[in-house]
Protein backbone atom coordinates (compact mmCIF):
# COMPACT_ATOMS: atom_id res chain seq x y z
CA UNK A 1 0.00 0.00 0.00
CA UNK A 2 1.26 3.77 -0.88
CA UNK A 3 1.91 5.87 2.10
CA UNK A 4 1.33 9.35 1.34
CA UNK A 5 0.69 12.01 3.87
CA UNK A 6 -2.75 13.90 2.59
CA UNK A 7 -3.34 15.77 5.87
CA UNK A 8 -1.02 18.67 5.05
CA UNK A 9 -2.19 19.43 1.54
CA UNK A 10 -5.89 19.45 3.06
CA UNK A 11 -5.13 21.78 5.98
CA UNK A 12 -3.14 23.87 2.85
CA UNK A 13 -6.30 23.97 0.54
CA UNK A 14 -8.56 24.87 2.83
CA UNK A 15 -6.43 27.50 4.04
CA UNK A 16 -6.32 29.30 0.63
CA UNK A 17 -9.37 27.86 -1.31
CA UNK A 18 -11.61 30.75 0.59
CA UNK A 19 -9.41 33.81 -1.16
CA UNK A 20 -8.82 31.69 -4.29
CA UNK A 21 -13.06 31.37 -4.37
CA UNK A 22 -13.52 35.10 -3.65
CA UNK A 23 -11.05 36.15 -6.91
CA UNK A 24 -13.36 34.33 -9.26
CA UNK A 25 -16.24 36.67 -8.55
CA UNK A 26 -14.50 38.77 -10.70
CA UNK A 27 -15.03 37.70 -14.63
CA UNK A 28 -11.85 39.16 -15.56
CA UNK A 29 -10.24 36.52 -13.71
CA UNK A 30 -12.67 33.80 -13.93
CA UNK A 31 -13.29 34.17 -17.56
CA UNK A 32 -9.65 33.27 -19.09
CA UNK A 33 -9.51 31.24 -15.65
CA UNK A 34 -12.02 28.84 -16.90
CA UNK A 35 -11.60 29.30 -20.65
CA UNK A 36 -7.98 27.86 -20.57
CA UNK A 37 -9.13 25.39 -18.48
CA UNK A 38 -12.17 23.80 -20.81
CA UNK A 39 -8.91 23.81 -23.43
CA UNK A 40 -6.27 22.17 -21.08
CA UNK A 41 -9.42 19.53 -19.94
CA UNK A 42 -9.89 18.78 -23.62
CA UNK A 43 -6.34 18.14 -24.22
CA UNK A 44 -5.53 16.23 -21.38
CA UNK A 45 -8.22 13.67 -21.32
CA UNK A 46 -7.59 12.88 -24.82
CA UNK A 47 -4.28 12.52 -24.32
CA UNK A 48 -4.67 10.26 -21.19
CA UNK A 49 -6.61 8.19 -24.09
CA UNK A 50 -3.72 7.89 -26.27
CA UNK A 51 -4.35 11.39 -28.51
CA UNK A 52 -1.49 12.80 -30.06
CA UNK A 53 -2.44 16.21 -30.63
CA UNK A 54 -0.22 18.53 -28.37
CA UNK A 55 -2.47 21.32 -26.05
CA UNK A 56 -1.46 23.49 -28.53
CA UNK A 57 -2.44 22.46 -31.82
CA UNK A 58 -5.76 21.29 -29.66
CA UNK A 59 -6.29 25.12 -29.23
CA UNK A 60 -5.58 26.21 -32.81
CA UNK A 61 -8.52 23.37 -33.61
CA UNK A 62 -10.78 24.63 -31.20
CA UNK A 63 -10.12 28.18 -31.45
CA UNK A 64 -9.26 28.79 -35.21
CA UNK A 65 -10.03 25.59 -36.82
CA UNK A 66 -6.64 24.69 -38.05
CA UNK A 67 -5.08 21.67 -38.68
CA UNK A 68 -1.40 20.02 -38.99
CA UNK A 69 0.60 17.08 -40.68
CA UNK A 70 0.74 14.06 -38.64
CA UNK A 71 -2.44 13.29 -36.97
CA UNK A 72 -5.32 11.43 -37.71
CA UNK A 73 -8.88 12.79 -38.61
CA UNK A 74 -9.85 10.46 -35.82
CA UNK A 75 -7.73 12.89 -33.14
CA UNK A 76 -9.37 15.99 -34.60
CA UNK A 77 -12.63 14.76 -34.21
CA UNK A 78 -12.07 12.98 -30.88
CA UNK A 79 -11.08 16.99 -29.70
CA UNK A 80 -13.39 18.82 -31.17
CA UNK A 81 -16.61 16.04 -29.65
CA UNK A 82 -14.88 16.15 -26.41
CA UNK A 83 -14.78 20.07 -26.29
CA UNK A 84 -18.73 20.09 -27.49
CA UNK A 85 -19.40 17.53 -24.41
CA UNK A 86 -17.78 19.93 -22.25
CA UNK A 87 -18.97 23.13 -23.25
CA UNK A 88 -23.04 21.66 -23.10
CA UNK A 89 -22.57 19.52 -19.85
CA UNK A 90 -19.98 20.67 -17.24
CA UNK A 91 -21.02 23.73 -14.90
CA UNK A 92 -19.17 26.02 -13.08
CA UNK A 93 -21.96 25.91 -10.73
CA UNK A 94 -23.73 23.32 -8.78
CA UNK A 95 -25.36 20.99 -11.01
CA UNK A 96 -27.40 17.96 -10.16
CA UNK A 97 -25.66 14.51 -11.72
CA UNK A 98 -27.92 12.39 -13.39
CA UNK A 99 -27.63 9.01 -15.66
CA UNK A 100 -29.07 11.01 -18.39
CA UNK A 101 -26.79 13.50 -18.00
CA UNK A 102 -24.21 11.12 -18.27
CA UNK A 103 -25.67 9.43 -21.35
CA UNK A 104 -25.31 12.35 -22.82
CA UNK A 105 -21.92 13.31 -22.29
CA UNK A 106 -21.02 10.06 -23.30
CA UNK A 107 -22.81 10.57 -26.57
CA UNK A 108 -21.90 14.00 -27.45
CA UNK A 109 -18.48 12.63 -26.73
CA UNK A 110 -18.00 9.91 -28.91
CA UNK A 111 -20.89 10.42 -31.47
CA UNK A 112 -22.41 6.69 -30.41
CA UNK A 113 -26.02 6.06 -29.93
CA UNK A 114 -27.10 7.25 -26.54
CA UNK A 115 -27.02 4.76 -23.88
CA UNK A 116 -25.39 1.83 -21.56
CA UNK A 117 -23.02 -0.85 -23.62
CA UNK A 118 -25.23 -3.86 -24.98
CA UNK A 119 -21.92 -6.37 -24.53
CA UNK A 120 -19.65 -7.54 -22.10
CA UNK A 121 -16.16 -5.57 -22.28
CA UNK A 122 -12.64 -5.92 -20.93
CA UNK A 123 -10.30 -3.24 -20.15
CA UNK A 124 -6.14 -3.57 -20.57
CA UNK A 125 -3.48 -5.45 -22.43
CA UNK A 126 -1.52 -8.26 -22.63
CA UNK A 127 0.92 -6.06 -20.96
CA UNK A 128 -1.22 -5.02 -18.39
CA UNK A 129 -3.76 -6.69 -15.91
CA UNK A 130 -6.65 -7.31 -17.77
CA UNK A 131 -9.93 -6.14 -16.07
CA UNK A 132 -13.59 -7.04 -16.30
CA UNK A 133 -16.26 -5.12 -15.56
CA UNK A 134 -19.43 -5.68 -14.57
CA UNK A 135 -21.89 -8.11 -16.98
CA UNK A 136 -24.04 -5.70 -19.07
CA UNK A 137 -27.37 -7.00 -17.67
CA UNK A 138 -25.90 -5.90 -14.04
CA UNK A 139 -24.92 -2.36 -15.85
CA UNK A 140 -28.69 -0.66 -15.56
CA UNK A 141 -28.80 -1.36 -11.69
CA UNK A 142 -24.86 -0.09 -10.59
CA UNK A 143 -25.66 2.94 -12.48
CA UNK A 144 -28.71 3.69 -10.75
CA UNK A 145 -27.07 3.09 -7.35
CA UNK A 146 -24.19 4.91 -8.68
CA UNK A 147 -26.18 8.00 -9.36
CA UNK A 148 -28.34 7.94 -6.22
CA UNK A 149 -25.76 8.36 -3.98
CA UNK A 150 -23.53 11.19 -5.48
CA UNK A 151 -24.15 14.02 -3.04
CA UNK A 152 -23.31 17.28 -2.31
CA UNK A 153 -21.74 17.10 1.27
CA UNK A 154 -21.22 20.80 2.26
CA UNK A 155 -20.40 19.23 6.24
CA UNK A 156 -17.96 17.11 5.19
CA UNK A 157 -13.92 18.40 5.26
CA UNK A 158 -12.07 18.86 2.37
CA UNK A 159 -10.34 15.97 2.75
CA UNK A 160 -13.28 13.96 2.98
CA UNK A 161 -14.87 15.05 -0.22
CA UNK A 162 -12.01 14.32 -2.08
CA UNK A 163 -11.84 11.11 -0.86
CA UNK A 164 -15.32 10.58 -1.21
CA UNK A 165 -14.80 11.97 -5.14
CA UNK A 166 -11.83 9.90 -5.90
CA UNK A 167 -13.48 7.05 -4.96
CA UNK A 168 -16.86 7.10 -6.83
CA UNK A 169 -14.63 8.36 -10.03
CA UNK A 170 -12.50 4.96 -9.59
CA UNK A 171 -16.37 3.35 -9.13
CA UNK A 172 -17.46 4.52 -12.23
CA UNK A 173 -14.63 3.87 -14.53
CA UNK A 174 -14.89 -0.07 -13.32
CA UNK A 175 -18.81 0.04 -13.46
CA UNK A 176 -17.53 1.14 -17.25
CA UNK A 177 -20.97 1.45 -18.54
CA UNK A 178 -20.44 2.49 -22.12
CA UNK A 179 -18.77 0.82 -24.89
CA UNK A 180 -16.62 3.66 -25.42
CA UNK A 181 -15.94 7.34 -23.76
CA UNK A 182 -15.94 6.18 -19.90
CA UNK A 183 -12.76 7.75 -19.32
CA UNK A 184 -13.51 11.35 -20.81
CA UNK A 185 -16.93 10.45 -19.21
CA UNK A 186 -16.06 9.52 -16.12
CA UNK A 187 -13.61 12.74 -15.97
CA UNK A 188 -16.21 15.07 -16.84
CA UNK A 189 -18.22 13.65 -13.84
CA UNK A 190 -15.07 14.07 -11.73
CA UNK A 191 -15.42 17.75 -12.08
CA UNK A 192 -18.77 17.82 -11.48
CA UNK A 193 -18.25 16.38 -8.79
CA UNK A 194 -15.72 18.70 -7.44
CA UNK A 195 -17.41 21.93 -8.47
CA UNK A 196 -20.60 20.61 -6.36
CA UNK A 197 -18.68 20.15 -3.44
CA UNK A 198 -17.10 23.72 -3.57
CA UNK A 199 -13.79 22.52 -5.15
CA UNK A 200 -12.05 23.72 -8.58
CA UNK A 201 -12.07 21.85 -11.87
CA UNK A 202 -8.96 20.30 -12.47
CA UNK A 203 -6.63 18.85 -15.55
CA UNK A 204 -5.25 15.79 -14.70
CA UNK A 205 -1.52 15.42 -16.59
CA UNK A 206 -1.02 12.50 -18.83
CA UNK A 207 2.17 11.46 -17.36
CA UNK A 208 0.53 11.32 -13.97
CA UNK A 209 0.15 8.55 -11.94
CA UNK A 210 -3.57 8.45 -13.00
CA UNK A 211 -3.83 4.57 -14.47
CA UNK A 212 -1.41 3.61 -11.26
CA UNK A 213 -4.38 5.19 -9.29
CA UNK A 214 -6.93 2.04 -10.67
CA UNK A 215 -4.09 -0.27 -9.99
CA UNK A 216 -3.41 0.65 -6.08
CA UNK A 217 -7.11 0.07 -5.74
CA UNK A 218 -7.59 -2.93 -7.25
CA UNK A 219 -4.77 -4.23 -5.30
CA UNK A 220 -5.73 -2.78 -2.26
CA UNK A 221 -8.49 -0.73 -2.10
CA UNK A 222 -6.95 2.17 -1.33
CA UNK A 223 -7.90 5.76 -2.87
CA UNK A 224 -4.80 8.24 -1.53
CA UNK A 225 -2.99 7.52 -5.20
CA UNK A 226 -6.17 8.93 -6.53
CA UNK A 227 -6.53 11.60 -4.07
CA UNK A 228 -3.64 12.71 -4.55
CA UNK A 229 -3.60 13.04 -8.07
CA UNK A 230 -6.77 14.98 -7.20
CA UNK A 231 -4.70 17.72 -4.50
CA UNK A 232 -2.08 18.16 -7.38
CA UNK A 233 -4.79 19.27 -9.81
CA UNK A 234 -6.18 21.47 -6.67
CA UNK A 235 -2.91 23.40 -6.81
CA UNK A 236 -1.91 23.86 -10.45
CA UNK A 237 -5.85 25.65 -10.66
CA UNK A 238 -4.98 27.77 -7.49
CA UNK A 239 -1.84 28.82 -9.35
CA UNK A 240 -3.37 29.34 -12.29
CA UNK A 241 -5.77 31.86 -10.70
CA UNK A 242 -3.23 33.69 -8.94
CA UNK A 243 -1.42 34.01 -11.93
CA UNK A 244 -4.27 35.42 -13.76
CA UNK A 245 -4.40 37.72 -10.74
CA UNK A 246 -1.06 39.27 -11.16
CA UNK A 247 -1.60 39.55 -14.73
CA UNK A 248 -4.65 41.59 -14.70
CA UNK A 249 -2.48 43.57 -11.97
CA UNK A 250 0.24 44.26 -13.96
CA UNK A 251 -1.77 45.31 -16.90
CA UNK A 252 -3.60 47.57 -14.49
CA UNK A 253 -0.41 48.93 -12.57
CA UNK A 254 -1.90 47.59 -9.26
CA UNK A 255 0.58 44.73 -8.65
CA UNK A 256 1.50 44.18 -5.02
CA UNK A 257 3.80 41.54 -5.45
CA UNK A 258 1.76 39.22 -3.37
CA UNK A 259 1.95 35.87 -3.35
CA UNK A 260 0.06 33.06 -1.56
CA UNK A 261 2.42 30.35 -0.66
CA UNK A 262 0.87 26.84 -1.49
Amino acid sequence: MISIDLKEKQKRIEFVLPGIKEKLKDNLISEPFYKDFKYSFCWSSNAIEGNTLSLDETISLLEYDEVSAGHSFREYDEAKRLYSAIEKYLSFEYKEITENWIKDIAKEATGKEKGYRKENVYIGTLLEAIYYPPSLDKVEELMAEYVSNIKAFSKLSVGDKIKYIAKKHIEFERIHPFTDGNGRTGRIILNQSLINEGLLPIVIEPKSKYRSAFKEYNNNQDTSLMENIIYKGQFKSIKKIEQITKNKEISLGKSKDIEIEI
